[in-house]
């Protein structure tokens, strides 16, 4: 009977233990599962906020921004399916404390049976044993202690479960949330598209004004001529036809239009032109002329005569209206001459204005 007793005794202090041990393992998951959650939303609503603010003054971040905000949005959904997993392993062990509950009752009911029979033994066996009445009043406090302890845990048990309603009822209202985070980037994505239309036709206009520019750099290049060229030195004598003069010493030539191996000069740019030419001749009487022309067709024909045959000299000046090819070149006459030692025979042109 005294080991019946002692058994007794010892599965309901196990009993007790084992809950009050489960019970603080739901509480504490409980709550770590409540303050993550509560952090996760703040930190999820600071990020929406910083994101909508960067993606109204950022345009060049956009694509940026919308990456992070899926990451972010990735996280939240690992975050909430780690919720629902300790709150099913919260039902689970819920689950587990109620089927040791109804065995620890069972056992109860069980070790209530027994000891009827033990205090029937008890009854029969009291002259034999007299100590038996101590331990057996020990038996029943102990049996009184186990019940107020078995009533607080289901006491425990109930609150448990209102825990668990309440993280319920806050993962619907995540869910809630993340649907109305859902339709804010479906709405940045829009906003975005359009955003990036916008951007580009913005680089089409900027590549059509840098063409533009491109283009009015290159006429303003075009537009810068002028050249001054001398002719060799010593005599240059015609034939019997009209000399070409190529003035081979180039002063300046700026714009590349003159060539001082052919003596032609060719309009670069559509424009008005100013042309002027100086030629002289020494040691010889009689005429010195000049022509200049214009793709082959004379536009000016100057002359002098020398009596003496001491020095003579021919200096002109003209404007052309050119078109782009036009070509500009000096001859002098069949039978003629001129001289030049230090650039006093020379041929120069430049650019007034294009047209």
């Amino acid at each position: 009977m005294r080991a019946a007793i002692t058994l007794l005794v010892l599965l309901f202090s196990m009993c007790g233990a084992q809950n009050r041990s489960t019970q603080t393992e739901v509480q504490t998951e409980s709550q770590s599962t409540g303050a993550a959650a509560a952090a996760a939303e703040v930190s999820t609503q600071l990020d929406i906020y910083a994101e909508l603010k960067e993606l109204r003054e950022m345009v060049v971040e956009l694509r940026v921004t919308l990456r992070y905000t899926q990451d972010e949005l990735k996280k939240m959904e690992a975050e909430n399916a780690a919720v629902k997993e300790r709150l099913v392993a919260s039902e689970t062990k819920v689950g587990a404390l109620e089927r040791g509950l109804v065995a620890s009752e069972t056992k109860v009911g069980a070790l209530e049976r027994g000891l009827v029979a033990s205090e029937t033994k008890v009854g029969a066996l009291e002259k034999v044993n007299e100590e038996q009445e101590t331990e057996l009043t020990a038996v029943k406090n102990e049996m009184i202690k186990l019940i107020s302890e078995n009533a607080a845990q289901q006491t425990e048990l109930t609150n448990v479960k209102t825990e668990v309603m309440i993280l319920i009822n806050a993962n619907a209202a995540q869910d809630t949330r993340l649907a109305a985070s859902e339709t804010g980037i479906d709405d940045l994505k829009v906003e975005n598209a359009a955003q990036e239309a916008e951007l580009t036709a913005v680089k089409t206009r900027l590549a059509a004004t840098e063409t533009e520019v491109d283009n009015l750099e290159k006429m303003t290049e075009r537009s810068k001529v002028a050249f001054s060229a001398g002719l060799t030195n010593g005599h240059i004598q015609a034939g019997s036809t009209a000399l070409n003069l190529v003035f081979t010493k180039v002063i300046t030539n700026v714009g590349q239009a003159y060539s001082s191996i052919t003596g032609f000069f060719t309009a670069p740019v559509r424009g008005v032109y100013y042309f002027r030419f100086t030629v002289m001749d020494i040691d010889r009487p009689g005429w010195l002329g000049t022509s200049m022309l214009k793709n082959g067709k004379q536009v000016m024909y100057m002359s002098e005569h020398e009596k003496d045959g001491t020095r003579i000299h021919v200096s002109s000046g003209v404007t052309l209206q050119l078109e782009v090819g036009d070509a500009v070149n000096m001859q002098i006459p069949a039978g003629n001459r001129v001289f030049e030692d230090t650039n006093r025979s020379t041929f120069t042109g430049f650019l007034l204005f294009a047209l």
